[in-house]
């Protein structure tokens, strides 16, 4: 079994596309009130953006596509001196395919961004993640990321 990460190219979009149909149907049944069901999760042309930018890694597995993650760079300058100028990495998006979840395919990608991450003089990386995506939240733990703040919603009747 060979793993490998890279780039995509644009011939990688439809199963890329289908990956974050997975993700994003979760989302919609998590919460119908805010997510709508899409065909085209990633616009075609913000994918080519990711890749143009490099903010797109695929994972194959024997060159079949498992999974992927968008991630970017971010400098943080302090206008007040309160805080210490930074650059950190975001996690905006990870997937891994429903069958090949517990595999280990999350971490590989986890550790790929780290590297970027350090390649790129990063202090930190960050993510959300929805709560109740139990799963992401054990392999995030696991990896070594710490809880940092908790935001609430209230959904308000109408």
């Amino acid at each position: 079994m060979e793993v490998k990460i890279k780039l995509p190219n644009i011939e990688d979009y439809k199963r890329v596309n289908e990956l974050a149909k997975q993700v994003h149907e979760l989302h919609v049944s998590w919460r119908p009130d805010l997510f709508a069901s899409v065909d085209e999760v990633i616009p075609k042309r913000q994918y080519k953006n990711l890749i143009k930018n490099e903010r797109i890694y695929v994972v194959k597995l024997d060159e079949k596509i498992v999974g992927y993650i968008i991630i970017r760079i971010k400098d943080k300058k302090s206008v007040n001196k309160k805080f210490k100028d930074r650059r950190y990495l975001i996690v905006e998006t990870m997937c891994v395919d429903e069958f090949h979840r517990g595999q280990g395919i999350g971490t590989y990608l986890l550790n790929y961004a780290k590297e970027i991450a350090k390649d790129n003089d990063c202090t930190d990386m960050y993510l959300t993640v929805n709560q109740e995506n139990i799963g992401a939240i054990k392999t995030y733990e696991k990896f070594g990321f710490k809880l940092k703040n908790i935001a609430y919603s209230m959904r308000l009747d109408k």
